[in-house]
Formats: structure tokens, C-alpha cells, sequence
């Protein structure tokens, strides 16, 4: 689809093979359903929540009653031995439930997993319901807009409701979920249902009410099985001669210094940008942040510094800015400053963390007319910082550190950036290549 962005960059294709014997003597999965004793699960377990003590507002969206509850709750669930996976199950929703997008576990063996494993099918969530967005299945009646019924027996709603429980998002955000599950499905669906040698789907075709069965596996790849990489890349930017608009994509702002070489990059590219977009006097600017996690905030602030024409506050005025030596304020850029155009900015939900602040920023001052939907993340959040790893279960840790604001009065803290035009990209929009924000900028 090339509108859209994916963070788990890979679809794979198979054909549609009955296989003789559907049971697989495999080296991979059989370690996956490695068993852990439950005296190291417990170790695991209590260092979990010791980790999670540490985050400076552990209870702003639940109270320290259902937190112990929860816990609880979690604790009896601990078997004599458990695989690395069912420990996942018991131990994701705890960390979820800090309503904290940057407190997180992470099973990092799903990275290193070969493709082969993953289930072949790239989806999209509506209405609770799922839907299949990638044809890469020889089975030509699972088309683009099927709906997925079920996966190895379970609901497609089941599986919906029970990898959100697992998702760490601010002020546990609906429009994150939703938005993260369309982008991270294959990690978060492998993280908590493991792999199989075999995938039962259960569908019916895009416009049909018939339902059918499809089955792939793991062991007897077809001969034209490919991977294809989606290489797509952070920065771009495309030109409507006619319409006199520009729009540009940004995929994320994990422009970090690194010796100062990746932000470095960011502001001349931003810079080339500006200067095109002045001399071919393009009088409609869009900024496509759609999908768009957040990342160096130095970035935002680059480009906020092109759009106004006077100076504005930034951040909250306080002690922890302060001590970070952050600038309070952003000044304008006098050169190919664009503050005069027609500015959009596109946003979904899954627009966070400092994406959500911008676009905070953007609102407050009015710097821009906001598309899209409500956005993940909210002005405040809290950034994280790698935790020590599990112990036992090597399951990765972050936890969240100081809250960082933006100054803007009078937005809520419990939700997401409301956008100006409400506008959510539907499943005919994927199935017919349609880039529905798009076009309204467009002819706005």
C-alpha cells in the first residue's frame, strides 16, 4: 500500500499447501515451548514490580486498590512451570495498566524470529472487526477487505480485546490501540498466541457473506514464497504541480544526535523542503504525521519554527525544564518561513508521544488546521529509559521517567489532541488505494 507505513516491515506470501502432517518436530518451536520453573517466575515477577515502582506516577490512571488487585489477580495465574510466552500473558496487562506509553515489556525474540514463523497477513482493525489489507495468499478469494472471523479457533474480537489489555498507551487511549494493533499486529499477536507450525483463518471475502477456511504452514513453503522489505524511508516529499501543494511525510522524529549527525540531517532536509516549497511558490503545506510515534522533540520544534511568525511558548515553565537547559520558547525561522500558507497536519492514533505535543502546540496556538483523528498520545508524557531486563524470562523492560509537558492551558490530560476535521481512514480507502486525507486537503 503506498500510503501507509508499516513498523513491522515485512509481509510474507505463501500458497495455500495442505500438508500431509500438520504436526512439526521443529528445533524453533519446540524452544519456544521451553518451561521455566515457577521459583524463577516468581523471581521474574517481583522484579517486574519493583521496575514499575520507579515510575514517578505509577498511579495516575489506576489507584494503588486495583493495582494490588490486578497484581494479585496476576500472581495466582503463576503455574509450576510456564513457557517465556504464558509468563508474557500474566505479566503485560500489569504493565499496561500504568496507562503509560513508554512503560513497557518487550519480547525481543519475536525481532530475531524468522519470517517463516509469522503469520502471513498483514491486518486492519474496524469496528472491533479484522480485516486482511495485503493479498499475499494464493487463495485469490482472501482478497484485499476479507474479514478474519477467526485464527486457530480464537475470535478475531477475542484476540482484538485481549492484545489491547497488553498495550501500554497513555491514558489508555483507543484510538492508540486500535492504530498501534493495525501498524504492530504480527508482534503483539505473536508476544501473547505464540507460533504455530499450522494457521487456520477462518474469512469471508471482501463484499461476500460466504465463509471460508484457508490454512498455511510454517514447514513446506510454496516455491514462489518472498519476502518483500518495505524499505519506505523516514523523510519525503511530493509536489501537486496543479493544486499548488505540498505534502510531507514523516514517518518519525528518531532523529537523535548521534555526534549530532542524525538531527543534523533532519533540519537540512527540513531546510531543502522550505526552500522548494518558497521558490515553486506551493501556497498548501501538509504535514503527514499519520502514524508518526514521536521521538526527538528538537525535531518538532524545528519545524514549528517554520510555520509561525512570532514567537511561542513550548514547554511548561517549570524546575524539570529548567534543569534540562530545554528552550521555554520557539522563535521563527526568517528564512523560507511558510507561515503564510495553507498549513495541514494529518494525525491518527497512533501520533504520540512528542508527535502528540506538536500537534498540542500546534492546537493551542492555532498554528494549523489538524485532519485525521484523535490522536494517541496527550501533551504530557512521561519518556522512557531502557530497565534491566527479566532476569529469567530475559523479557525487556521500559519504564517511563519525569513527566514532560507542553505549555498549553486548558487541554485535558486524559485524552488525545482532537483534530479540527475528524476524519478516520476507512477499509475502503485500503481497498481502493484511496488516500482520503489526502484528498480533503487537497481540495480544501
Amino acid at each position: 500500500m503506498k500510503h501507509f507505513f508499516f513498523t513491522i516491515a515485512f509481509i510474507s506470501c505463501s500458497l495455500n499447501i495442505q500438508a500431509q502432517n500438520t504436526s512439526l518436530n521443529d528445533s524453533i518451536l519446540s524452544k519456544y515451548n521451553m518451561k521455566i520453573e515457577k521459583e524463577k517466575l516468581i523471581e521474574d515477577f517481583n522484579q517486574l514490580l519493583e521496575t514499575l515502582k520507579e515510575h514517578p506516577e505509577q498511579f495516575g490512571f489506576i489507584d494503588a486498590t486495583s493495582y494490588a488487585q490486578l497484581v494479585n489477580n496476576q500472581r495466582d495465574k503463576l503455574k509450576d512451570s510456564m513457557t517465556v510466552q504464558e509468563f508474557y500473558q500474566v505479566t503485560a496487562p500489569i504493565v499496561a495498566s500504568l496507562g503509560c506509553l513508554h512503560t513497557r515489556i518487550v519480547d525481543m525474540r519475536f525481532f530475531s524470529t524468522a519470517h517463516k514463523y509469522w503469520l502471513p497477513v498483514i491486518v486492519w482493525f474496524e469496528d472491533e472487526k479484522m480485516y486482511a489489507i495485503n493479498n499475499c495468499v494464493a487463495s485469490t478469494e482472501m482478497n484485499i477487505g476479507s474479514q478474519i472471523l477467526e485464527i486457530n479457533g480464537i475470535s478475531s474480537n477475542k484476540i482484538y480485546k485481549t492484545l489491547k489489555s497488553t498495550i501500554s498507551a497513555d491514558a489508555y487511549n483507543q484510538s492508540f490501540y486500535r492504530e498501534d494493533l493495525n501498524v504492530n499486529f504480527l508482534y503483539y499477536y505473536h508476544s501473547y498466541f505464540g507460533y504455530e507450525s499450522e494457521y487456520i483463518i477462518k474469512f469471508k471475502p471482501y463484499n461476500s457473506e460466504e465463509i471460508m477456511t484457508t490454512s498455511f504452514y510454517i514447514d513446506e513453503p510454496a516455491p514462489q514464497y518472498k519476502e518483500e522489505i518495505i524499505n519506505k524511508p523516514r523523510l519525503g516529499i511530493e509536489i501537486n504541480e496543479e493544486n499548488k501543494t505540498a505534502i510531507i511525510k514523516i514517518k518519525n522524529f528518531n532523529y537523535f544526535p548521534r555526534g549530532r549527525e542524525n538531527f543534523d540531517f533532519f533540519k537540512e532536509t527540513i531546510d531543502t523542503y522550505m526552500k522548494q516549497i518558497n521558490d515553486e511558490n506551493i501556497n498548501k503545506v501538509a504535514f503527514d504525521l499519520r502514524g508518526n510515534r514521536g521521538g526527538n522533540p528538537e525535531c518538532t520544534e524545528y519545524i514549528l519554527s517554520y510555520i509561525i511568525d512570532k514567537e511561542i511558548n513550548f514547554y511548561e515553565d517549570n524546575n524539570l525544564n529548567k534543569s534540562r537547559k530545554r528552550p521555554i520558547t520557539v522563535k521563527p525561522k526568517t528564512t523560507n518561513n511558510i507561515s503564510n500558507a495553507n498549513i495541514y497536519i494529518l494525525q491518527d492514533g497512533r501520533s504520540a508521544s512528542a508527535t502528540a505535543q506538536m500537534l498540542a502546540v500546534v492546537k493551542h496556538n492555532q498554528l494549523a488546521t489538524l485532519v485525521g483523528e484523535e490522536s494517541g498520545g496527550t501533551y504530557s508524557t512521561h519518556p522512557g529509559r531502557g530497565a534491566t531486563a527479566l532476569k529469567n524470562t530475559k523479557l525487556g523492560l521500559q519504564i517511563g521517567t519525569e513527566r514532560e509537558s507542553v505549555n498549553v492551558p486548558k487541554l485535558a490530560l486524559d485524552k488525545g489532541i482532537i483534530p479540527d476535521k475528524e476524519m478516520k481512514l476507512q477499509l475502503s480507502d485500503l481497498v481502493n488505494d484511496n488516500n482520503s486525507l489526502w484528498n480533503y486537503m487537497l481540495q480544501d
